[in-house]
């Protein structure tokens, strides 16, 4: 999560929706002068210029700043006044395709039992177990939308030009990194990693996604004209 105070906008970070890159881009916005470097973890930094929530593998419990924090707490920390007048914006994708992804991140980190069963069945399991991690509580309070825009990882460039002009912030496609790339096999097509059980099991989980952003199975949203 980031908040900028001299431009004024928060950013609250959901799974697996190149939140990290997302991140890393609007960072220096919330840094002074020189400060910035390009890493994918992070210690928790907090100024007069803004915060950077803590970003590695060691979150520990009673932090005050960290990557996924719901956007409950982040309005807590800063306060109805900051909440209201800050422009507050996330990032979504097509959860079919988010669930694709936390999979194959969940196996790398070794996250699933050992297993010679075929990818559909491993994936079907560890929806069936809960494995796909929901995030709405970073847009959602009290069951309520509080984006003042929710950006799409299926058009991420386009949305963040986008809301660099809105922002009044440079957009610089090519600062953009490419973090956890590779971790998804080339070629591994939604269609032929879903069964009718795991699609079920997704369409259930995720029945808000899909009816509030306009997704579905498996096409992606439409690119904006």
């Amino acid at each position: 999560m980031l908040i900028s105070h001299l431009h004024r906008f928060i950013y609250t970070k959901t799974f697996k929706t190149a939140g990290t890159s997302v991140e890393s881009y609007f960072e220096p916005f919330c840094m002074g002068p020189d400060e910035w470097a390009l890493s994918h973890d992070r210690e928790a930094y907090e100024s007069a210029y803004g915060v950077i929530g803590y970003r590695g593998p060691h979150l520990e419990a009673g932090m005050r700043w960290w990557n996924h924090m719901p956007a409950a707490e982040v309005k807590a920390a800063v306060g109805d006044a900051v909440w209201q007048r800050y422009y507050k914006f996330c990032v979504v994708r097509n959860p079919f395709d988010r669930a694709v992804s936390a999979f194959y991140f969940a196996r790398s980190k070794g996250r699933l039992p050992p297993s010679d069963a075929p990818d559909p069945v491993q994936m079907e399991r560890w929806l069936a177990a809960g494995g796909l991690r929901m995030d709405r509580d970073q847009y959602l309070i009290d069951g309520r939308l509080v984006m003042d825009r929710v950006l799409h990882h299926e058009r991420l460039h386009t949305d963040l030009q986008d809301l660099c002009d809105t922002l009044e912030l440079p957009w610089q496609p090519e600062r953009l990194p490419t973090f956890k790339a590779g971790i998804r096999p080339a070629g591994a097509a939604l269609e032929e990693l879903y069964t009718p059980r795991s699609r079920a099991l997704v369409a259930s989980q995720c029945a808000y996604e899909l009816d509030q952003f306009g997704y579905s199975f498996p096409a992606p949203l439409p690119m904006a004209a």
